[in-house]
């Protein structure tokens, strides 16, 4: 796995802000591993084994996964029951993602189960975000950082765009591997936009520009990677 570049500062990447949950010592309030974000980790495990992920999503995918064998604590209990334009959007992209493969099944139901047990939060804006970018996009963790699974050795993020929204160019401070379960447009470092159909797995290398947008639809996007420079 890259080394985080040493250029480049944590808040630079605008998918490193946490929700304002605990980051240090935290006091566990569950029993344990939830079924359903095990059944989300258990569904990455058989998306990974697919013959179209690059090489190297399938590499950090497998740290990722590995790590994950050891539970961290438990944070949070269940929320009230999130809603709104941007939920209804997500779960409707989630219901169209299952019927992508049995793997995709797996990961949609686990995804759509943990949306109450999630804290969603807004994150900064940026370069050439969408005028709409700042009430049409939310951001949650289930691993990482205050998630629900605490834990500061990496971290499992979902977000969300409403139609027509672009999220803003940053840079990536670690390797990041992106599972769109809808369809959109990406752009990595200096290449030309790609579109990604739904279900697709991709990466991203450390220190290079990141930016995806979405059209029509809502956008879900899962994403994954270890902190800090594996040795």
């Amino acid at each position: 796995m890259a080394t985080p570049s040493a250029s480049l500062k944590l808040s630079e990447d605008l998918l490193l802000e946490v929700s304002g949950g605990l980051k240090e010592g935290p006091e566990p309030r569950g029993a344990g591993r939830p079924a359903e974000l095990q059944e989300v980790i258990l569904a990455l495990g058989d998306l990974r084994l697919t013959n179209s992920v690059p090489s190297m999503a399938k590499f950090n995918l497998g740290l990722v996964l590995t790590l994950l064998e050891k539970p961290g604590p438990v944070l949070a209990g269940p929320h009230a029951e999130t809603s709104g334009s941007l939920i209804e959007g997500a779960r409707k992209a989630l219901a169209d993602a299952a019927r992508l493969s049995e793997g995709h099944n797996r990961l949609s139901a686990g995804l759509k189960s943990l949306m109450g047990r999630l804290e969603w939060y807004r994150g900064r804006g940026g370069p050439y975000a969408s005028a709409n970018f700042a009430h049409s996009h939310m951001h949650a963790l289930l691993v990482g950082p205050g998630a629900l699974e605490h834990r500061t050795d990496l971290r499992i993020g979902l977000t969300v765009l409403g139609p027509y929204t672009r999220f803003p160019d940053h840079d990536q401070l670690y390797s990041r591997v992106f599972l769109p379960l809808s369809s959109g447009e990406f752009r990595f470092g200096d290449d030309d936009w790609v579109r990604s159909a739904a279900g697709e797995v991709l990466f991203n290398g450390a220190g290079r520009q990141c930016a995806f947008r979405c059209t029509g639809n809502a956008m879900v996007l899962l994403w994954c990677h270890i902190e800090g420079c594996i040795r």
